[in-house]
């Protein structure tokens, strides 16, 4: 204790002090929200399969969506067909296509024994990798070439003048040439008087 009474003040232990204080206020410096949400997005950026699999199905729902309000839309337009409810069921969610850079080679060894018999190798191999850019955040993303919309396996379409069999057809017609599926996972039926 008598030391620490007799401390006296010099460059050195002010030195000391400062530095000191300097690594405390690091130490507890506040950090901006968007720092810290980047860091969170950094270090437990990965989803877990259950999350991928609900953003899937909520983007496929929001894609079926769009399509009924649509059809119904096109649909009401046409003569005598009047009020429509749609439902549409598809198979999947959206599907990419990435591209991929592929290397080939192939190659033959022919191989001369002391017997004087020759023997012919042919190799052929083959390896893909997928092609990736840089988003605006610099992240490495796969570079998508193609994007296939989920496929439509079936419409129902109930409308007002359901009941005539050339306004049905018009909507089975109309159906299969927007969504491009057979006739059969197709059914028009009138719609009930409310």
């Amino acid at each position: 204790m008598k030391k620490f009474l007799n401390w006296k003040w010099n460059k050195e232990n002010g030195i000391i002090i400062v530095l000191a204080g300097i690594l405390c206020l690091v130490a507890v410096w506040p950090v901006s929200e968007k720092e810290s949400a980047k860091q969170a997005d950094t270090s437990g950026g990965s989803f877990t399969q259950e999350e991928n699999d609900r953003a899937e199905s909520a983007a496929l729902n929001v894609y079926i969506e769009n399509q009924e309000e649509r059809l119904k839309n096109i649909l009401s337009r046409i003569d005598g067909v009047g009020e429509t409810a749609v439902m549409i069921r598809a198979s999947a969610s959206k599907e990419y296509v990435v591209e991929k850079d592929v290397t080939t080679g192939s190659s033959t060894i022919i191989e001369t024994d002391a017997q004087g018999s020759t023997r012919q190798n042919n190799e052929a191999s083959r390896s893909e990798v997928s092609v990736y850019t840089k988003d605006d955040n610099g992240q490495d993303i796969p570079w998508v070439i193609k994007e296939i919309e989920p496929e439509i396996e079936g419409v129902l379409v109930a409308a007002e003048g359901g009941a005539d069999e050339v306004v049905a057809g018009e909507i089975t017609q109309a159906v299969q040439v927007l969504f491009d599926i057979p006739v059969h996972k197709i059914k028009v039926v009138k719609m009930k008087n409310e």
